[in-house]
């Protein structure tokens, strides 16, 4: 399916990644991130006042999927880290998600890897080249 973003009043085309965000809102309609009708949304446009659940799933099987519960002091993010290994040539792609306590300041990130492990710190500058990546 092709999956289209509207910029600037230009659509332009989206490649389908990976891991794919979704939230469902507290009156049980959901956003995502790829919908079906290929259109193609970013994180900025999720009313995040009413969100209930933040999920990260696999485009190719939405049952592989981690859920987030969202309480109302938390603000969500979602970016991508680029990963140049060791000794190569290539970048892979670590999918990064999380939250932030608005009165704290307190943060915990999620890293899904390429195998799809999921590794959670409260800083984001962790060397995720410590762990064995992969493809």
């Amino acid at each position: 399916m092709k999956y289209t973003f509207n910029r600037a009043g230009k659509e332009e085309e989206v490649k389908l990644e990976k891991w794919i965000w979704g939230v469902v809102y507290d009156d049980g309609s959901e956003l995502r991130q790829f919908e079906n009708t290929g259109k193609f949304h970013q994180i900025k446009e999720i009313k995040m006042s009413k969100v209930k659940l933040f999920t990260m799933h696999r485009s190719d099987d939405i049952k592989k999927r981690i859920d987030l519960v969202v309480m109302p002091d938390m603000q969500i993010f979602h970016f991508y880290r680029n990963i140049k290994l060791a000794g190569t040539d290539h970048f892979i792609k670590v999918y990064v998600f999380g939250y932030k306590i608005r009165k704290t300041s307190k943060t915990c990130y999620h890293f899904i890897l390429p195998d799809g492990r999921l590794i959670i710190s409260n800083v984001n500058n962790i060397d995720l080249s410590k762990f064995e990546l992969s493809r």
